[in-house]
């Protein structure tokens, strides 16, 4: 079981990064293309929107077929859209190789976190899963950071084709470990009552509260992520090498959060960890939208990943109570909801940065989410825990 959990851990490492490698690469994308950077959000929304839909699929059909299967079986085609994603001419072809990207690496994090908890007893399980979590974090870190450190010297094309290989290799490996682990049995679910699931959780009154955060963040926090790379190397004029770096504090911040959950959690409670993690964001996205001195940018960048755990964590916890007998059906609705918020998010964000500029969409992104986090603060579902 370990090895497998091993396996699935780089797996996990290579869709993440693979998720976030574009984002500090689209001032590179627009330039090549003769586009704005406002136009690229597109491509992120090729990605976003699938990837959240194939949520609601991919959930009941791991239960029907096998986690481990389903894994298995899209890994190997999204190592090859992710290398065809490297001979794109154009900001459409792009798109639809993120979209095709997507829909095939969308079931990799999610029936992951179902598998282990299948196969890990409850003891062990928390520190199976951290370590999981651990490779998302690092993922997060090297897709964005290392990603925009590596164009300036292979180029955006190679950079999707070394990540193409990196999948291509890990899927392989995955395969051949899995031919030697006893698949459980699957659960016979039918789509009717895995669509009857969504329906009922999305009833409940402090269900729609977590679900309607998940949205609002994802559309205002998810969105406004990919932008900061961007923005440092136009506004302040930062190399691509340089905007890399200032991007790993994004997730030495997230690290730092992950290293002091526990006494966070024990200590404030997550009533005070919502409104702290909002005031974080508020407080970050606002000094990033008016920040005139570049170096100012990585503390604030540190300031901003902590509290995106803050209130991510606490919505991820709450998400996994909203249907005890359905976890796998609760957590897909949740990720459904944020990867569409930041799919639409992006369009707009993008349109208003062409017309309006940094300054205004960062400061629209602080204060939505400040209000965000006193909103849930009184919500009905952290009230129930």
């Amino acid at each position: 079981m370990n090895a497998i959990i091993l396996l699935l851990t780089l797996a996990g490492f290579t869709v993440v990064a693979v998720m976030r490698v574009l984002d500090p690469l689209l001032p590179v994308v627009a330039a090549e293309f003769g586009v704005t950077v406002g136009a690229t959000a597109v491509i992120v929304a090729a990605f976003a929107l699938p990837y959240g839909l194939c949520q609601l699929v991919y959930g009941p059909l791991g239960d029907r077929v096998g986690k481990l299967r389903v894994i298995t079986s899209t890994l190997l085609l999204t190592a090859v859209f992710i290398f065809l994603s490297g001979f794109a001419h154009s900001v459409a072809q792009l798109a639809v190789l993120r979209f095709l990207t997507a829909i095939t690496c969308a079931a990799t994090v999610p029936l992951t976190m179902a598998f282990i908890a299948d196969g890990v007893d409850y003891n062990s399980r928390q520190g199976a899963i951290g370590r999981y979590m651990g490779g998302i974090i690092l993922g997060q870190i090297m897709g964005a950071g290392i990603g925009a450190i590596l164009v300036d010297l292979i180029g955006w094309r190679a950079i999707f084709w070394c990540f193409g290989v990196m999948n291509g290799l890990v899927a392989m490996t995955l395969k051949w470990g899995a031919k030697n682990f006893t698949l459980p049995t699957p659960t016979q679910v039918s789509l009717r009552t895995s669509l009857g699931r969504y329906v009922e959780i999305a009833r409940d009154p402090k269900a729609r509260d977590v679900l309607t955060a998940a949205f609002i963040e994802g559309f205002y926090l998810f969105a406004g992520v990919i932008f900061i790379g961007p923005m440092l190397h136009q506004r302040h004029g930062l190399s691509m090498v340089m905007v890399g770096v200032f991007l790993i504090f994004l997730g030495l911040g997230s690290l730092l959060y992950s290293l002091i959950v526990r006494w966070l959690v024990h200590t404030l409670g997550q009533w005070v960890m919502v409104q702290v993690g909002g005031a974080f964001m508020a407080l970050a996205f606002i000094i990033l939208g008016i920040a005139k001195i570049w170096w100012l940018c990585a503390p604030v960048l540190v300031m901003l990943g902590f509290g995106i755990y803050l209130m991510h964590n606490t919505l991820q916890t709450l998400a996994t109570e909203l249907a005890p007998g359905a976890r796998g059906t609760a957590v897909s609705l949740f990720a459904f909801v944020i990867f569409v918020g930041q799919g639409l998010g992006a369009l707009l964000f993008g349109w208003l940065i062409d017309y309006a500029g940094y300054a205004l969409a960062f400061e629209v992104n602080g204060v939505a989410l400040g209000l965000l986090g006193l909103w849930l603060r009184g919500s009905r579902s952290l009230a129930a825990h």
